[in-house]
C-alpha cells in the first residue's frame, strides 16, 4: 500500500471535531449578540466535548455566561483556548497517522518553559478587548468603525520586536478585514480562516511565546527548496534543507521573516534579508551546499544564521533523499493541521494531489515541470479536508529543479531596486 493510500483516511473523530469547530465559526460569524437558540445549543455541544478536561468547568461557566448576554474577555479567551485544542487533537492525530505511512514515531514537542513577568500587559489587554468586540459583532457585520480605531494600538504593537510574530498575526487579518468593508451579503466570507486568526491571536496575546535556547552548530546544509509565505506587510520564507554536522545529520528550516510595505514584492522580498538572502540565493541557483558556523539550531528545527554562510560544494537534493529526517514536532500553540510539513522524497508525485496554492505564480516548478517528475522532494500538508504535495525539487530526466531557483536571475533583471528607491527618499526626508 502507498503512502497516499495510508492517508486516503481520515483519523477517526476529525470529521465530528470539524463539526463542533463550525459551530463556534458559526457564531463568531453571526456575533455573539445576536445568537439564535440553535447556535447556544451548538456552544453548549462545544463545552460537553471537553467533560472530564481542565477546559470542563470554565468553559461551561462561559458558555452560560455568554447566554445571558454576559460579555467579558475570559470568556472568549476560553472559546478560543477550546478551538485551538480541538485543532491541537486534530494535529496530533494527522501527525500520528502520517508517522505510521512514513514509519517513524512522532517527536515530543519541544519543552516549553513559562514566561517571567508580563511586560506587554497593556498591549495583549488591547488586543483581547478587540478581538471580543469582534466576535460580538460579528464577521458577517463588519464594519469600518469596528477596525479602524485598533489602527492606533497596532502600530504600537509592530514596533516592539517581542511582538513580531504577533503583529504579523494582526497586521494580516486586520488587512483582510478591511478588503471585505463593507461586507457584501452575498459574497462568501472566509469565516473559516478568519476564525483561525482570531483564535491565534486571541491565544498569543496571553503572554510573550516563550523560547528555548538553542544550539550552536557549524556545518554544511544541502538546500532541498524554498516556501515563500506572508501578506501585503510581512513576509516569511522557509528555506528547507539537510544540515549536516560532525556528529549527525539532520532536517531543518532556514526562516527569513521581515515587515515590508506592498510595492516590495516577487524577489525583491529577498533585498530584505541582506547578504544572507544573497547568499542563499546563490547556493539555490548554482545547487550548491552552504557552509554555516555558529548557526543556532532550535528545539523546533529552526536554524537561525548569525552570520553569511559561505558557498559550499556543488549539491543535488536527491543525492541526499535517502537521509531525510522527520522535523520535530510543534510547540502546543502552533499544533494546528494547516501547519503539518513533513519533507519526504517520492516516486513522481507520489499519488499525491498537488498543493497549487501554495506555489508562488513565478514558481519554476510549473505544471510541465511536474508532468515530467521522476522524483519529487517535498511537504506533505493538510489542507481542505485531504493530503496534498507542496514540491520544493523535481527531478526530471534532464534537470534538478528547486523553488526559488531563478530568483537571483529574476532580482538581477529588474532595472530598479524598490527597496533601496525608499531607503533613498526615506534619507533624505531625515536629512531635510
Amino acid at each position: 500500500m502507498t503512502i497516499a493510500e495510508q492517508l486516503s483516511e481520515l483519523p477517526a473523530g476529525f470529521s465530528q471535531t470539524n463539526e463542533l469547530i463550525a459551530k463556534l465559526d458559526s457564531c463568531i460569524n453571526t456575533g455573539f449578540s445576536r445568537l439564535t437558540p440553535d447556535q447556544n445549543a451548538g456552544l453548549a455541544e462545544l463545552a460537553s466535548a471537553f467533560s472530564g478536561s481542565p477546559l470542563a468547568e470554565p468553559l461551561k461557566e462561559a458558555v452560560a455566561a455568554i447566554g445571558r448576554s454576559e460579555f467579558l474577555v475570559r470568556h472568549f479567551c476560553l472559546l478560543a483556548a477550546a478551538r485551538a485544542a480541538l485543532q491541537g487533537a486534530q494535529y496530533d492525530a494527522l501527525q500520528s497517522q502520517l508517522g505510521g505511512a512514513l514509519g517513524y514515531e512522532p517527536t515530543e514537542p519541544p519543552a516549553v518553559e513559562p514566561t517571567g513577568p508580563e511586560t506587554h500587559a497593556s498591549a495583549f489587554s488591547s488586543i483581547q478587548q478587540w478581538l471580543m468586540e469582534i466576535a460580538i459583532g460579528g464577521f458577517n457585520n463588519i464594519e469600518e468603525a469596528a477596525v479602524a480605531p485598533f489602527m492606533a494600538s497596532l502600530e504600537n504593537i509592530q514596533a516592539q520586536s517581542q511582538l513580531t510574530g504577533l503583529a504579523s498575526l494582526l497586521t494580516g487579518f486586520v488587512n483582510e478585514l478591511l478588503r471585505y468593508i463593507p461586507v457584501d451579503r452575498h459574497e462568501t466570507l472566509p469565516v473559516f480562516r478568519w476564525a483561525d486568526l482570531w483564535t491565534a491571536i486571541m491565544i498569543r496575546a496571553q503572554q510573550l511565546t516563550p523560547t528555548t535556547p538553542g544550539t550552536s552548530v557549524d556545518g554544511d546544509v544541502v538546500l532541498l527548496g524554498t516556501n515563500i509565505q506572508g501578506h501585503e506587510n510581512f513576509v516569511c520564507i522557509n528555506i528547507y534543507g539537510l544540515l549536516k554536522t560532525s556528529e549527525n545529520t539532520v532536517c531543518v528550516r532556514i526562516p527569513l521573516n521581515s515587515f515590508k510595505v506592498d510595492i516590495v514584492r516577487g524577489p525583491e522580498v529577498w533585498d530584505l534579508f541582506g547578504d544572507i538572502g544573497q547568499q542563499i540565493l546563490k547556493a539555490i541557483e548554482n545547487k550548491k551546499a552552504i557552509k554555516v558556523t555558529k548557526a543556532e539550531l532550535m528545539a523546533n528545527g529552526d536554524l537561525i544564521l548569525r552570520s553569511k554562510p559561505r558557498l559550499g560544494k556543488a549539491s543535488d537534493p536527491f543525492s541526499v533523499a535517502d537521509e531525510l529526517t522527520p522535523l520535530p514536532s510543534l510547540t502546543p500553540i502552533n499544533r494546528h493541521p494547516i501547519h503539518l510539513a513533513e519533507l519526504v522524497c517520492v516516486e513522481g508525485d507520489g499519488g499525491f494531489p498537488i498543493a497549487t496554492d501554495r506555489l508562488q505564480i513565478d514558481s519554476e516548478i510549473t505544471e510541465k515541470v511536474l508532468a515530467k517528475a521522476e522524483q519529487t522532494i517535498g511537504l506533505l500538508r493538510f489542507d481542505q479536508g485531504r493530503w496534498e504535495l507542496q514540491p520544493l525539487a523535481v527531478q526530471t530526466e534532464k534537470a534538478t529543479v528547486l523553488a526559488g531557483d531563478s530568483m537571483l536571475k529574476a532580482r538581477t533583471k529588474l532595472k530598479s531596486k524598490t527597496l533601496a528607491i525608499l531607503q533613498e527618499r526615506s534619507s533624505k526626508l531625515l536629512r531635510s
